[in-house]
Formats: C-alpha cells, sequence, structure tokens
C-alpha cells in the first residue's frame, strides 16, 4: 500500500472513532506509522486529508450507483441495489463525522451536498422514466426529486440523525422505505 493511501486509512479509521475534528495529526501519526513530516510531504492541512478521505468516499459510492443506474435492470431492481449500496456506503459512518464536516468544513459539506442532490436527481429522473414505460404513472420527476431531497437533508442529517440515536444507515434505509412505499404500505390513488 502506498504511503498516502496508508494515511488516508488510517485517518479514515482514526475519524470514525474522533469524529474530523477531534482527530489530530499527532494520533494519525501514530495510528498510521508515519512521522508528521511525511504526512505533511503529502497533505498541506489536516483539511486536504479531510477532503481527500470524503472525495474518494464520494466517488467509490458514485461509481457504485452509476453502475446500477446504467444496468439494463428493471427500475424497482436497480432502486433496491442503490438502497443496499448506501446502506452499505453508510454502515459504520459515524455521525459525529458527517457533523463536523457541517460545522467545521462547511466547504466540504458542501460539495457532499451536491454529490447527493445531483445523484438523487439522476435516480429519481431515471427511475420514474423507466416506471412510465406501459403505465399511467403521471408523477413529476421535478417534485418527486425536490421531496427526496428535502427528506434526505431532513433526516440524514448529522444533528437529526445524532438527537434521534439513528446511523446514517438507518436513517436512508427508513427514508427510503417510506419514500417508495408510505407510511401504510399501501398503494392508493389519488
Amino acid at each position: 500500500m502506498q504511503t498516502k493511501d496508508k494515511i488516508l486509512l488510517a485517518f479514515k479509521d482514526l475519524s470514525q472513532e474522533k469524529g474530523f475534528y477531534d482527530a489530530t495529526v499527532d494520533e494519525l501519526a501514530l495510528r498510521s506509522r508515519v512521522s508528521k513530516r511525511t504526512i505533511y510531504r503529502y497533505f498541506n492541512s489536516k483539511e486536504e486529508i479531510i477532503e481527500e478521505v470524503m472525495f474518494k468516499f464520494i466517488k467509490e459510492t458514485e461509481q457504485a450507483i452509476d453502475g446500477v443506474l446504467n444496468s439494463s435492470e428493471q427500475a424497482p431492481d436497480k432502486i433496491a441495489k442503490i438502497i443496499r449500496i448506501l446502506s452499505e456506503r453508510l454502515k459504520g459512518l459515524n455521525p459525529r463525522v458527517l457533523r463536523d464536516l457541517q460545522r467545521h468544513y462547511p466547504i466540504i459539506w458542501e460539495k457532499v451536498e451536491q454529490f447527493r442532490a445531483g445523484k438523487l436527481k439522476r435516480m429519481v429522473t431515471i427511475v420514474i422514466e423507466e416506471g412510465k414505460e406501459g403505465s399511467s404513472n403521471s408523477i413529476n420527476p421535478t417534485v418527486a426529486t425536490a421531496s427526496l431531497l428535502a427528506t434526505v437533508r431532513a433526516v440524514v442529517n448529522p444533528t437529526f440523525m445524532i438527537d434521534n440515536n439513528l446511523t446514517p444507515e438507518e436513517a436512508i434505509q427508513n427514508v427510503m422505505h417510506i419514500f417508495l412505499y408510505g407510511l401504510t404500505g399501501a398503494k392508493r390513488e389519488f
């Protein structure tokens, strides 16, 4: 494993325990078994390390989701796979990490928000358009996207998750279940 990757992996593990804000470069040096000088050879600041960890997380998540969205599977199967991908990617993610991004690293948090908005819009649009084939489904993709995005921002939100003792995995699973099946799970015509 390359030294830079070793540092990033060690920081990712350390941040799961302490959050991004409370993790120190001294602790990172111990955890990664490299000197602080070596860390600063690869990164100019702790914020740059955080940005790289989050960029890698976003990129890997994006590739997995795009693979599903570009597949020839039916819309319901795509949704199920995307929910599994998101659940797996968010499993074990400490909500403090997200809270730290939101509070202390707003520029990085905004990139996370842009990613979420872009992926949700693409997912909803593709699923609705594919679902219309042979159906009388008249859901407006703009309304569906705005509704889902607002719900995700409210629930898969660091403060909400911490206040309600939810993991990111639990939060996204509940949001998607309610969004797809409603509160009762029964299909109704309006």
